[in-house]
């Protein structure tokens, strides 16, 4: 007597609504667990404020105000917050709180429906990897940690910005890359990779992509002049572009981003997605194998990782600067686990999202990290290496009954 086994692949229940809503409704409240646990004190939270937040707080109290170089000009958010505290009385900490909530959850939902709709990936690995990217912790419990930043906009931008990129949108790539360039200068690094993308498709200079990603590019970067123009004629101060705090030039300021992190900046680089990066990596390697030079994931994420690159010739805060390459760290990520089908190895998959959201928010400390990374990596490691469960026939499905095989005698009395 012989068995067949064949892998049932459980379908999530419900219509695609109900399944959206129940998924929106898990970010949220695991963006507001996280809201909760890191937000800082009231009344007055503001006085705990750090670092650059303390600029931006000023400018959302008094819009065009003489802060430091470069905080002065990223001007979008504090004005929104600003203009929320003129129409509605409420106090500048508690709009900037409920700002940066708004706007993270906002941008874990994009990435879900990035994932789900975009990568077409099944509604489980979309979801685990959602609140991946919500627990990543340079990327939400930070903001919410220090709710005075223009970060959770540029996040939110940038998502956009590459899904844009990737659906061939022109026209609102052109206004995410606008918008996001008046929030933080460091969007308009995005600019190029559309008429790049655009030319790797067809492989012709006279392509109207490539053509209008250069127009586009060109139209920004005369925005942004123009509105740094305007800006510094408001704040009535000089402002060399590149240049960072107490206004010094260009070469000052990279010498001073370089001098920063000495001995650390490998550790603090890998620390922002730990294990991720090696899956992050098999996954470019993936995408290469199956596309060739021509992987739209593959060239999205060389390019924002160059852009980091440069972002931290002029910063000092590393994790701050590479966090910016989590949608497509956590979606390539996802991509590569997505493979793992059977329930079986969701549970190894769930352990791996354990596993990380551990390590980011500081569950784990120490040396326990190093081990928790190591662990992690053995797991991933036998996932891929380890033959898969067989896969089902693709002539017929599972139906619960055995074909007959035999003969039937039906006899008349």
């Amino acid at each position: 007597m012989t068995h067949e086994t064949a892998e049932i692949t459980l379908m999530p229940r419900g219509r695609p609504g109900a399944q959206r809503l129940w998924a929106y409704l898990a970010l949220s409240t695991v963006s507001l667990i996280n809201l909760i646990s890191f937000m800082p004190k009231f009344p007055k939270p503001h006085e705990q404020a750090w670092g650059d937040a303390v600029n931006y707080y000023r400018m959302s109290e008094q819009t065009g105000a003489a802060v430091e170089n470069p905080f002065a000009l990223r001007m979008l958010s504090p004005w929104i917050v600003h203009r929320g505290n003129l129409l509605t009385g409420l106090s500048l900490d508690v709009l900037w709180v409920a700002f940066t909530f708004v706007v993270t959850l906002a941008t874990i939902i994009v990435f879900f429906e990035f994932l789900r709709s975009y990568l077409k990936l099944q509604l489980f690995t979309s979801v685990l990897a959602s609140v991946a990217l919500a627990c990543t912790f340079w990327y939400a419990p930070y903001a919410f940690s220090n709710p005075w930043l223009v970060d959770p906009l540029n996040n939110l931008l940038y998502l956009l910005a590459i899904w844009f990129i990737l659906k061939r949108r022109l026209i609102p790539f052109a206004i995410v890359i606008v918008l996001g360039a008046i929030n933080k200068e460091t969007t308009l690094l995005l600019a190029p990779l559309y008429p790049l993308m655009a030319w790797t498709r067809g492989r012709k200079f006279r392509d109207r992509d490539v053509l209008g990603g250069i127009g586009v590019f060109v139209v920004a970067i005369s925005v942004y002049i123009g509105y740094r123009i305007w800006a510094q004629n408001l704040i009535g101060g000089d402002y060399g572009f590149g240049a960072g705090q107490s206004n010094s030039g260009l070469l000052d300021n990279i010498r001073f981003a370089l001098n920063a992190s000495k001995g650390t900046g490998q550790v603090e680089l890998f620390t922002t997605f730990h294990f991720f990066w090696l899956i992050f990596g098999y996954g470019l390697y993936q995408q290469y194998r199956r596309y060739g030079l021509r992987a739209e994931l593959l060239i999205s994420s060389v390019w924002l990782f160059a852009c980091c690159l440069a972002g931290r010739l002029v910063a000092t805060d590393t994790p701050r600067v590479f966090v910016m390459m989590a949608p497509l760290i956590v979606a390539l990520t996802a991509v590569v686990l997505d493979q793992q089908r059977g329930e079986g190895r969701r549970l190894w998959v769930g352990a791996l999202i354990f596993l990380y959201i551990a390590v980011n928010l500081r569950i784990v400390t120490g040396a326990a990290v190093f081990w928790i990374d190591a662990v992690a990596l053995l797991i991933f490691a036998a996932l891929v290496s380890f033959p898969k469960t067989p896969r089902r026939l693709r002539s017929s499905d599972f139906s619960g009954f055995r074909p007959h095989q035999g003969t039937l005698d039906v006899k008349s009395s």
